[in-house]
């Protein structure tokens, strides 16, 4: 019995002395100890390392199994060892990343061009450290050749424990690469070619992107996709706080055009930016998107340098597959590459992204070029999304709070600024496009409330008269004083006090998604900076009924592609938009896991709501419902398939 206890003992030190090892190399020779020790902090870093680690500890379990067998074991389990170590070690130094996805099609390839570039920027003190280390590794497997009890039952239970984790590592959207451990990292790039596999396949029927070529002269472009910014609390639109004193100059300036009547395509993330990056606003169960060219395909296919970059989350749902992060975007950047404790409610902070990553990469763009900037923009909870020394509306009671919202607004502002000043730094004649992903219901004041008739003030609530006694009774107000003088105030001030605080995090905690096609959620804040040239033919469109589709549609025309290779419902700002143009708003895609509503609205904001598991249609007044085969002629044309 001793004696087995002192081999398990040995083991176990043996292993965990093993995974330390390959802990300080990670550390110290491929990821920096600053950047790891400050990115160890977030909660989603601590928790992939964690979960890479167990995975590590089962991998070693593995591999000290097969070193107990005949020499072809051995010499597997070296190679499965090894070989990971090397390439991470190489790619970190490379592009200071992990392998993914990409990675690996890149080298199945051109293999040829892939080793050719490995050694044209080989690093010679990382090769002798790593083959020191290796050599090391080797020895204390080698070591430990005691012989071992049960090995093939124990080799199956390791290895059933150790695939399903470094699955998850490679195909969960909370669980990324280049939070985890180097050598599990490379095991999970092999799911998540898997899951780029199967968007791929979606992608059938795709067209083949080649266009006439042109001799028009097509502009640097620049788009910008907001979060949650509902129009009614942005003083460009007549909120009277100032939440957007920037963008109003640029409007007063006659430089900025906003767009009064916008319609989102539907009331989430999910469904907006995907859609929006294909030009498409109708209901999608059948998955059109997936054989839709993107604007970066089209653009890349105009010879444009393109770059996507998003303060969000976007692997969450597959996000990162449907707006371009799979090899069609020159230079994608998504929220974790920013900060170790992004989620789907709060992303990178906008500024450090901006400051960071989109000015520099701006700056050595070369024209043509295209970049999106996807913000974190004023998702709930609100208090969230703005820093501290920006704060101007104040106190900010509540996460959720009016507050807190307009606070968002005043950041986004100085985000906007500062980018619209850079690309027009950079090029005078840059096209620069705006719209959020969707709005929010958030609360209007009175006091604060747009004013949308011309010349005419909505005043705010009266003082209460002079003298006027307060509706609190003379009784509640002994009993208030009684309590607040006993013996018990303090304690009982403590307990609110406590669980006011943890009620504010468990609303800061929450996530919160828009319901229903409110018209502050699908009525969108669109503004376009157009070149001095343009400024007449854009300014003309602005109470024009668009959607959010128009921008695809517009950055087509600007690039001269004169017809879409697949179908698209946006309409071009530089041509002609109907005055009864009927717009679509829908969670009815595949996006959304096909949501069977949507809200289809006039140019004079009137809507109907399309209920599709039901086959009705509730009409403009909200109460008169019909079935789908008598509805107005004009919302049976828009479905026709349906």
């Amino acid at each position: 019995m001793k004696q087995i206890l002192v081999h398990y003992y040995q083991k176990i030190k043996t292993v965990l002395l093993i995974v330390f090892i390959f802990f300080l190399y990670d550390l110290l020779f491929i990821k920096s100890p600053r950047a790891f020790f400050t990115d160890i902090l977030g909660l989603r870093y601590f928790v992939n390392y964690a979960v890479s680690v167990l995975a590590l500890i089962l991998f070693v379990l593995i591999i000290d199994n097969l070193f107990k067998r005949s020499l072809i074991f051995k010499i597997i389990s070296a190679i499965l060892l090894i070989v990971p170590l090397g390439i991470q070690t190489a790619h970190y130094a490379f592009y200071s990343m992990p392998l993914n996805a990409y990675g690996i099609h890149f080298f199945i390839h051109d293999p040829i061009l892939t080793t050719k570039l490995g050694f044209e920027n080989i690093n010679i003190l990382k090769i002798i450290l790593f083959i020191l280390f290796s050599v090391f590794i080797l020895y204390l497997f080698l070591k430990n050749t005691a012989p071992i009890m049960y090995k093939n039952s124990k080799l199956f239970i390791y290895f059933s424990l150790y695939l399903p984790i470094v699955t998850l590592c490679g195909i969960n959207w909370y669980l990324i690469l280049d939070y985890q451990n180097p050598v599990v990292s490379v095991y999970a790039a092999v799911p998540e070619v898997g899951r780029s596999f199967y968007f791929k396949k979606l992608k059938v029927n795709k067209p083949q992107m080649v266009l006439p070529p042109t001799k028009e002269k097509i502009p640097n472009i620049v788009w910008i996709i907001g979060e949650s910014v509902t129009k009614t609390h942005m003083s460009l639109y007549g909120y009277k706080r100032k939440t957007t004193p920037n963008l109003d100059n640029l409007r007063d300036k006659g430089e900025l055009i906003p767009f009064q009547n916008v319609v989102s395509t539907g009331p989430h993330t999910i469904v907006s930016v995907p859609y929006m990056m294909v030009g498409l606003q109708n209901i999608d169960p059948q998955g059109m998107i997936y054989s839709t060219p993107n604007i970066f395909e089209y653009a890349k296919a105009r010879g444009y340098e393109t770059a996507f970059l998003s303060s969000q989350d976007l692997r969450w749902r597959n996000f990162d597959q449907l707006v371009g992060g799979n090899g069609v975007v020159d230079f994608f950047r998504s929220g974790p590459d920013f900060s170790s404790n992004v989620s789907v409610a709060k992303g990178a902070d906008d500024m450090k992204v901006l400051d960071q990553a989109i000015l520099p990469h701006l700056k050595q763009m070369r024209s043509p070029f295209l970049l999106v900037a996807h913000m974190d923009g004023s998702h709930y909870p609100y208090s969230l999304h703005s820093e501290p020394q920006y704060k101007k509306f104040l106190p900010e009671d509540d996460p959720n709070s009016v507050n807190a919202y307009d606070n968002t607004l005043i950041y986004s502002d100085i985000y906007l600024e500062k980018l619209i000043a850079a690309a027009r730094k950079k090029d005078p004649n840059v096209w620069i496009f705006y719209s959020t992903d969707h709005g929010q219901p958030v609360q209007v004041p009175e006091s604060f409330a747009v004013n949308n008739t011309p010349g005419v003030e909505i005043p705010s609530p009266p003082p209460p008269p002079s003298g006027s006694v307060s509706i609190v009774h003379v009784e509640e107000k002994k009993d208030a004083a009684l309590i607040e003088s006993s013996l018990f105030s303090e304690w009982r001030k403590k307990i609110n006090e406590m669980f006011a605080q943890s009620n504010k995090k468990n609303v800061e905690n929450k996530i919160t998604f828009n319901q229903g096609y409110e018209t502050d959620i699908i009525h969108n804040a669109f503004f376009v900076v157009p070149p001095e040239n343009y400024k007449k033919i854009i300014a003309d469109q602005q109470n024009s009924p668009v959607a959010q589709s128009d921008i695809f549609a517009t950055i087509l025309a600007l690039m001269d592609v004169q017809k879409p290779l697949s179908p698209i419902d946006g309409l071009s700002l530089l041509g002609d938009i109907p005055t009864h143009r009927l717009r679509v708003s829908t969670g009815f895609v595949v996006t959304n896991d096909n949501v069977p509503e949507a809200e289809v609205v006039y140019p004079d904001y009137s809507s109907v709501f399309v209920d599709f598991s039901r086959s009705s249609v509730s009409l403009k007044d909200g109460k008169t419902v019909v079935p789908f085969e008598k509805a107005p002629k004009e919302i049976q044309e828009i479905f026709p398939k349906y």
